[in-house]
């Protein structure tokens, strides 16, 4: 990465592993809530969802950072994003709570509520193909 841009490879890299992670993650949409009792189903929801999320947000920081903007959080660099006209105001407003979903998937606060890991299984992972469609659509740009 040069001084003042993006490395193109590397967003690339984070935007294949969140689709991976994202078409892995759909084949288990759809259950009950009560999946996600049974440990080996909520082990890898979790952790699909901890990739994508963080995944996300390394893309928004990289971004930032390219651009040459100093963010002091992760929602931050998801404001960035708008900023740079990546992505809209109203994505940003929605998407930005991913850092704090991150943040509680990462550090493990004792254990994470599975009504809201099923909520964001089958309701969220399109926010992630979107910023995914977006920010390959800004690569692709002149």
């Amino acid at each position: 990465m040069t001084p003042g841009s993006a490395d193109p490879r590397v967003l690339r890299r984070h935007l294949l592993a969140l689709r991976r992670a994202v078409d892995e993650l759909r084949r288990h949409t759809g259950r009950p809530v009560e999946a996600l009792d049974d440990w080996d189903e909520l082990r890898v929801v979790e952790r699909g969802l901890q990739l994508c999320a963080q995944n996300a947000l390394d893309i928004a920081t990289h971004l930032a950072a390219g651009a040459g903007r100093d963010v002091p959080d992760y929602a931050s660099a998801i404001d960035v994003l708008a900023d740079l006209g990546i992505i809209s105001r109203e994505f940003s407003s929605r998407f930005r709570s991913v850092a704090g979903f991150r943040n509680i998937l990462v550090h493990g606060y004792l254990e994470v509520d599975r009504t809201i890991l099923h909520r964001v299984l089958n309701t969220r992972l399109t926010e992630f193909t979107e910023l995914v469609d977006l920010v390959e659509a800004h690569l692709e740009s002149p």
